[in-house]
C-alpha cells in the first residue's frame, strides 16, 4: 500500500499567522511547509485543532532558528536540524505528538550506536560505473518501469511513486530523477525534489532492484543529482534516510553528508512507521 496520489494543503492567513500545512492522512502526519507569525500560541492553537480533526498523531515543524523558544515553550521538541534550508538560513526539525505512543522509538539507541559506526568510517566518491551499464535521465516513457521498481523494493512507501499518473506529473518538474540502466533495463533510481523558494532539495525515492544492490550505484546517482542541483542554485541538499538501513545512512556519509539527527516514526515505509535520520550537504 502506497500514500494517496493527492495531498490536502491547509493555508490559513489570519491577523495573527499565516501557515500552510501538508495533511498527510496516510503516515498520519502534519508538515508545515511554511509560516509567518505574531502570535505563536494563536498559531499552535490552530495547527492542533487541525490536526486532531484529520486524525493525525504527529507535526513536524521546520523552524527558523528565533523561533525555537516560542515553539519549544508551546510543547515542541527538537528532533533535527538542517543548516541552509531555508535559503542558506538553519532549520530546526520540531516535532510535537498527538499520540504519546507515536513519539516512542523502541530502536533508536540501536540506531544511534549504528551512526558512530557508519561516521567513523572512511568517505568515498562514487567510481565509474561498469562495462554496459550507464547514467541517464528518465523520462516519460519511462514511468511503468520506474513504478515497477518501487512497487518491488516498497511494501509501502510515503508518497505515491507507484502511480503512474502521480509520477508522469513530477517528472523532471518539482522531481529531478536519474537512473542507472542495464542494456533496457532500469536497475537503479534516485530523485531530488526541489523547492526553489527555499533554494533547497531532497534526495529521495532511492531504489535498486534487489539483485544489485551493493554495487555502489547510489553513490553515484546522488553524486548526478548533486551535479544538477549545484549547478541550479539550489544551497542545501539534504535526505530523510530510514534509520533502520545501514546502507542508505553509510551512501550519505560517504559523499560527505552530515548527520542532523532522527525523526521518529516519522512515516509509513515499508510496512511500518520508522524513524528517518537526517543528512545534510552543502555546496
Amino acid at each position: 500500500m502506497f500514500a494517496p496520489q493527492k495531498q490536502p494543503v491547509v493555508f490559513k492567513n489570519d491577523k495573527d499567522f499565516t501557515v500552510n500545512l501538508l495533511i498527510d492522512e496516510f503516515s498520519k502526519r502534519a508538515w508545515i511547509v511554511d509560516y509567518a507569525y505574531d502570535n505563536a500560541a494563536a498559531l499552535m492553537g490552530f495547527i492542533i485543532n487541525t490536526c486532531t480533526g484529520y486524525g493525525l498523531e504527529k507535526i513536524i515543524f521546520p523552524a527558523r532558528e528565533e523561533h525555537c523558544s516560542d515553539l519549544s515553550s508551546l510543547g515542541f521538541a527538537i528532533e533535527g536540524w538542517i543548516g541552509g534550508y531555508f535559503n542558506g538560513s538553519s532549520a530546526y526539525f520540531l516535532a510535537a505528538y498527538l499520540d504519546e505512543g507515536r513519539a516512542r522509538s523502541v530502536c533508536l539507541s540501536k540506531y544511534r550506536e549504528q551512526i558512530r559506526h557508519i561516521t567513523r568510517r572512511s568517505r568515498q566518491n562514487p567510481a565509474p560505473l561498469p562495462s554496459g551499464y550507464e547514467f541517464f535521465t528518465p523520462s516519460g516513457r519511462d514511468v511503468p518501469a520506474l513504478t515497477g521498481i518501487f512497487k518491488q523494493v516498497f511494501a509501502t512507501y510515503p508518497s505515491p511513486v507507484d502511480q503512474p499518473d502521480y509520477l508522469a506529473a513530477v517528472l523532471g518538474k518539482t522531481a529531478l530523477f536519474k537512473a542507472v540502466k542495464h542494456g533496457r533495463n532500469i536497475v537503479s533510481v534516485a530523485a531530488a525534489e526541489v523547492n526553489r523558494s527555499g533554494g533547497n532539495a531532497e534526495i529521495t525515492n532511492c531504489a535498486t532492484l534487489l539483485a544489485y544492490r551493493g554495487t555502489g550505484f547510489m553513490l553515484g546517482l546522488i553524486g548526478e543529482l548533486e551535479k544538477e542541483c549545484w549547478a541550479g542554485g539550489i544551497k542545501c541538499l539534504y535526505s530523510l534516510a530510514r534509520a533502520s538501513s545501514y546502507g542508505m545512512n553509510l551512501v550519505f556519509h560517504r559523499l560527505g553528508y552530515r548527520f542532523g539527527g532522527t525523526l521518529i516514526n516519522n512515516c509509513h515505509i515499508s510496512g511500518s512507521y520508522e524513524d528517518m535520520n537526517i543528512w545534510a550537504k552543502y555546496p
